[in-house]
């Protein structure tokens, strides 16, 4: 089972000191992950300790003792309150959103780049489709800039990349774009081949990892 604990964070913004609900231990044991990495249960239902949200100021990070550029100002911001103007159904979405925007605005890429891709995980949770596949884009946009960073975890990212784009319905071009990309693990090609050939069927549908290891059973 997951454990999840109480812990005492000051808030890098605004000073305030608080309780939260911090997640000491899980696991995975459920099977294998979604192929856009979203693990499974027991973790998979320990997204809303990720992270931690100051009521007095409303910084959201990790830990609020994280340090940003960010400043109660500019928490303020309706672009902030507003999350662009987004109505999620999902009060994590607007947490994880939220954390996305602080990340743009410390330009942490792929720091933003897992706070959307959580927020879409977020939207599933609630079947928000529209707010769900509208993450997904932002994410691929700071996937491809990741990827043209040359990160360390390059390969694993244009991997997820891929099922993005499955997901949000551009079959044609992740096709174009990765019918001649080969990794140097097996099971990443494995993986990608099925990408491909579920984006052939124009299918959007969630899978996880064994549904891939099942179809070469």
């Amino acid at each position: 089972m997951s454990s999840i604990v109480p812990i005492k964070c000051k808030c890098s913004v605004c000073g305030e000191t608080n309780e939260y609900r911090s997640l000491a231990s899980t696991n995975s044991f459920g099977g294998g992950p979604d192929l856009d990495l979203r693990p499974a249960e027991m973790a998979r239902s320990t997204m809303d300790v990720w992270i931690q949200e100051c009521p007095k100021c409303g910084y959201i990070s990790g830990k609020v003792s994280d340090p940003s550029g960010v400043n109660t100002e500019w928490l303020k911001s309706d672009k902030y309150l507003s999350c662009d103007g987004i109505l999620f159904l999902s009060k994590l979405a607007v947490q994880f959103y939220k954390y996305y925007l602080i990340n743009l605005e410390d330009n942490n890429t792929e720091g933003a780049f897992y706070a959307i891709l959580h927020a879409a995980w977020a939207c599933d949770d609630k079947e928000d489709i529209i707010n769900a596949k509208h993450c997904r884009e932002l994410a691929i946009e700071l996937a491809t800039i990741l990827i043209d960073e040359e990160h360390e975890d390059e390969d694993n990212i244009r991997l997820v990349r891929a099922d993005m784009m499955r997901r949000t319905g551009q079959f044609d071009e992740m096709i174009r774009m990765y019918e001649t990309v080969e990794f140097g693990e097996e099971l990443m090609n494995q993986i990608l081949e099925f990408e491909i050939e579920k984006s052939k069927d124009k299918d959007s549908l969630c899978y996880r990892v064994e549904d891939v290891l099942g179809e070469k059973l």
